[in-house]
């Protein structure tokens, strides 16, 4: 049998099979945490759960991959790859509830062998197992896209655009249909969750939204239930898209360009580029996205004006598409959406209060804001 260091080497293997470039299982084997984050904030404005025990595993799946020919005036993104991509993930994903839950009982062994007393470990042991019955009756799971941002420049599409939003739709409703459909095969070959229930969920607006999209999709769910709970969900993946090099989750691009120093050290054949109050010696480079680096490497262009990038960083966009944006994934996605609104620092009262209620009339489950200046630069 395997060892625990071994199955999860295995999980981290098969995601070669859905990133062609490898970046993502490379940096993911540096350590297999990454691939399991545990959402267990009950005040986390980007919570995903329903209830406090519950057990939701992330696996992001790096958006850009499927566009062939990017920047280029006949890129196209390839929805049969990114669907065979999600069905693949999603089936990782299942793997991952069955690997936590050993990790589970291991929990509770050590618990239990601990040298407290029985009192002092009951709240212990009883939250493990709220935990562990949460994780074996949902198999929840929380598979979702990242670098949504670079995916639409790629196809040269700028974010906040009507266009982008049609775009973006397009593509979380397809990872909706096959993350169902991937947790319905997998119910045909392993079982369905064991609180599934037809019954209770027939009627049900959003899983009807995405079993009656496809005809076969909805016959086999009524034959053979789903596998998980909930599938989907978006995640901020901020350290995850540092390390792809990409944009984050569901975000546009933070920033296009930004000014890195470099201390200059008993080096007098250098020539400062800036010399701060003490008199310590700088040289200055300027650091592009990643992706706006490639724009300008396959279009030999400077310009970034020029770019379809420009305009549509996090600063930039209008925060009433940042609303619209959010509202067309939710429709697709189990969970909720990490998603933030930059705004200026002088946005108004009103202008706030018109963003919370119009992220609510359109069905997000949660939505954030963020002020310029409210947290001070030292």
């Amino acid at each position: 049998m395997p060892n625990d260091t071994e199955k999860i080497n295995q999980i981290c293997d098969g995601l070669n099979m859905i990133s062609e470039d490898n970046s993502i299982p490379r940096n993911i084997r540096r350590d297999a945490e990454k691939v399991k984050q545990i959402l267990l904030k009950p005040n986390d404005p980007h919570s995903n759960k329903t209830k406090p025990e519950d057990y939701l595993l992330l696996i992001r799946n790096k958006g850009g991959r499927e566009v062939k020919n990017i920047f280029y005036p006949w890129c196209h993104f390839y929805d049969d790859l990114f669907a065979k991509h999600v069905i693949i993930a999603q089936r990782l994903m299942d793997d991952l509830v069955d690997l936590e839950l050993e990790q589970i009982e291991k929990i509770l062994k050590k618990i239990k062998n601990d040298p407290e007393n029985n009192e002092t470990k009951r709240v212990e042991i009883e939250l493990w197992h709220k935990i562990k019955i949460s994780t074996i009756n949902g198999r929840r799971t929380g598979l979702g896209p990242t670098a949504i941002g670079d995916t639409m420049a790629a196809l040269n599409i700028k974010y906040g655009s009507d266009k982008s939003i049609t775009e973006i739709e397009k593509i979380y409703k397809n990872l909706a249909i096959n993350a169902c459909r991937s947790s319905v095969t997998m119910a045909e070959e392993r079982g369905a969750f064991p609180i599934y229930s037809y019954e209770l969920e027939k009627d049900h607006e959003f899983l009807n939204r995405i079993v009656k999209s496809d005809e076969k999709l909805y016959d086999d769910y009524k034959k053979h239930g789903r596998r998980n709970i909930a599938d989907t969900t978006t995640a901020p993946t901020g350290s995850m898209s540092t390390l792809t090099q990409t944009s984050s989750g569901i975000e546009p691009v933070f920033m296009l360009e930004y000014r890195r120093r470099k201390k200059i050290m008993n080096d007098n054949d250098i020539k400062p580029d800036f010399i701060d109050q003490n008199g310590d010696k700088w040289q200055e480079y300027i650091i592009y996205h990643h992706g706006l680096k490639k724009w300008m490497e396959i279009t030999r262009e400077t310009d970034i004006t020029k770019s379809p990038y420009f305009g549509a960083t996090a600063n930039e966009i209008d925060y009433m598409k940042t609303v619209e944006i959010q509202a067309v994934a939710q429709k697709w996605i189990s969970h909720s959406i990490s998603k933030t609104a930059n705004l200026k620092a002088d946005v108004t009262k009103e202008t706030v209060s018109d963003l919370y209620m119009k992220a609510w009339e359109l069905g997000c489950k949660g939505f954030t804001v963020y002020r310029e200046d409210l947290v001070q630069v030292l």
